[in-house]
């Protein structure tokens, strides 16, 4: 029974990790990342309205892509241009490994 109740100990302290590292994979995922990237550059040069984007961010479900679509919104909504889409996309998958570990 003892060794029951262990395992169970065990399993429930290590979940979050399981977990953290499998969302961490998303945050590594450049294509991913670049496709984001590449999404909130053409809307903005489209026009859409940043309120619109951010609603777009705020319906992403894992908080670290959700992290990262925030980042890139910033990056073209501000006042001067990125100087290219893998600046983005670097700064966009620091911002979503940094939501994961504290």
């Amino acid at each position: 029974m003892k060794k029951l109740i262990a395992g169970l100990v065990v399993v429930v302290c290590m979940f979050p990790v399981f977990a953290s590292a499998q969302t961490i994979s998303e945050c590594r995922d450049r294509q991913k990342l670049t496709e984001m990237a590449m999404e909130v550059r053409d809307r903005v040069s489209s026009g859409e309205s940043e309120d619109s984007l951010l609603m777009w961010a705020g319906s992403i479900e894992a908080p670290g892509l959700q992290a990262a679509a925030y980042k890139a919104i910033e990056a073209y909504t501000f006042q001067h241009a990125p100087g290219s889409v893998s600046q983005v996309v670097t700064v966009m998958g620091y911002m979503c490994s940094k939501t994961y570990r504290p």
